[in-house]
């Protein structure tokens, strides 16, 4: 299945450089979940397991890639198109391209998991549900290579400065199904990447790759940690029991913001 979008390049879509970060995070999901409902032949609100209990996708794996060297510029006309690339109930890997004029300029894939709560309004554990969704699997093999990496980087060695904490808001940061929305752990590890650079150079990323471990609940404080070696940058969200939340691995160039 496939879904595609037209958008003219504005504010709303850009930043100080070229698509924003944020922007296609956001549309991707979307256009995520547009495709995930079509496949089970439900609305979102209609996903419910046997036992009455709400089921959500949440995301496993984001990365992000932008041409830095051609960049989507305000009045571009461009598409958002997604397709599923790999299904493994409950897992689906999808990917969006932003294209002008038949031209890939950025991307992102995204890796989800059907779950349900096991708590009532916790977002501290979740089971993986299965049930609701019967379309048949493609290409398995690519979600499989996504879980062992997964699994792997949850434990990964990082060494870097505290950046920045930060004081979830519910009303801001959380999204109808009363998460900490996924593109915010994003937005969140971003700023504390600008914040420890801030005094040195610009930089952008041309690549980002993302792994989620856990949740949060509204008041928590997170803890942005960012540790930086020329264009790589890496940065760890945990708890405050120091728990790991999100892991981010960049290719951060400088770039040169044309003066207005």
């Amino acid at each position: 299945m496939q879904t595609q979008s037209t958008f003219i390049a504005g504010l709303p879509q850009l930043d100080i450089f070229t698509l924003s970060e944020d922007w296609a995070v956001a549309t991707a999901l979307e256009n995520h979940w547009r495709i995930l409902s079509q496949s089970m032949g439900l609305k979102p609100s209609q996903w419910v397991d046997s036992q009455g209990d709400r089921i959500y996708s949440a995301v496993m794996w984001l990365s992000t890639w932008f041409d830095l060297d051609d960049v989507i510029r305000e009045d571009d006309a461009f598409q958002a198109e997604t397709e599923f690339l790999s299904v493994r109930k409950p897992h689906a890997i999808s990917a969006t391209k932003f294209v002008v004029d038949g031209k890939p300029k950025a991307e992102v894939q995204i890796l989800t998991s059907l779950i349900k709560r096991k708590v009532k309004g916790s977002n501290k554990k979740f089971a993986k549900v299965r049930e609701i969704w019967t379309a048949e699997d493609k290409n398995g093999a690519l979600v499989d290579a996504e879980l062992e990496r997964h699994h792997a980087v949850k434990s990964q060695p990082f060494e870097g400065v505290l950046a920045m904490d930060y004081e979830v808001n519910r009303i801001q940061d959380f999204n109808t199904a009363d998460f900490l929305y996924f593109k915010n752990f994003v937005r969140i590890a971003k700023a504390a990447e600008w914040r420890e650079n801030r005094a040195r150079d610009t930089r952008l990323n041309r690549m980002r790759q993302c792994w989620y471990f856990g949740n949060v609940g509204d008041g928590d404080i997170v803890h942005a940690h960012v540790a930086r070696d020329g264009d790589r940058c890496e940065s760890v969200l945990t708890d405050s029991d120091g728990n790991r939340l999100f892991f981010s691995l960049a290719d951060a160039p400088v770039v040169t913001i044309p003066q207005r």
